[in-house]
């Protein structure tokens, strides 16, 4: 009876706000992660961290690949005192390379975004994640987490062993303001890797439409 009542009362702020051309969505929150069973997490671009990983999964060990060097003294001194794992301090992606990083918090990248100026700029060691992981063992319990603002076909193309060997796959999948990859891209890339589109874990809205969505990929 509750649930009817706010739905009612949410279809008239719906209607309400057509007058201004805004819109507002209603849904439940459903865990679709606490089923899952998993004693590993490759987390790239961890930033602070994963909060939707770490609440599913406190006693599995992290992989935390981090480019922003603002973030080690963070993940080291607080987050690996928390959760067990191990940092690697380097950029993931396609190939062995350098380039300039623009280091702007939790958005820094590697690219230029649409109307937005980055300030700072430093040069940043870029590695293949197969190579980052090169001696570590990777069973396939493993959740293999991107969150690189735009870099994420890289790092895919990157890890075509730690594809191989992880049956889960969660990626930050960017739907505008980048120029790096067509979703599409994304999409049928983990398919050929025989990873199958699972559940769109959270959607991401912005002033203007859907900005990224995270989505779980399970192997098959």
């Amino acid at each position: 009876m509750l649930y009817k009542i706010k739905l009612k009362i949410f279809k008239i702020l719906q209607n309400m706000l057509k007058f201004f051309n805004l819109k507002i969505y209603y849904s439940k929150d459903e865990n679709f992660l606490s089923n899952l069973k998993v004693s590993k997490i490759i987390d790239v671009g961890v930033a602070k961290g994963t909060n939707f990983l770490t609440s599913n999964f406190p006693k599995a060990y992290y992989f935390l690949v981090e480019a922003n060097q603002g973030y080690y003294k963070y993940l080291e001194e607080v987050y690996l005192k928390k959760f067990e794992g191990k940092l690697f301090k380097v950029a993931a992606g396609k190939e062995n390379t350098s380039k300039l990083f623009y280091d702007s918090g939790p958005i820094s990248s590697f690219y230029n975004r649409e109307n937005f100026n980055f300030k700072k700029k430093i040069n940043v060691n870029i590695l293949p994640l197969d190579q980052i992981l090169l001696n570590e063992k990777i069973s396939n319990d493993t959740i293999l987490k991107i969150d690189s603002e735009g870099g994420e076909l890289d790092i895919l193309k990157g890890a075509i062993q730690t594809l191989d060997k992880v049956n889960y796959v969660i990626i930050e999948l960017r739907l505008q303001k980048i120029d790096t990859y067509n979703p599409s891209e994304v999409i049928n890339f983990l398919f050929q890797k025989n990873f199958f589109w699972k559940k769109i874990l959270k959607v991401y809205f912005a002033k203007k439409g859907i900005d990224y969505i995270d989505i779980l990929f399970e192997k098959r």
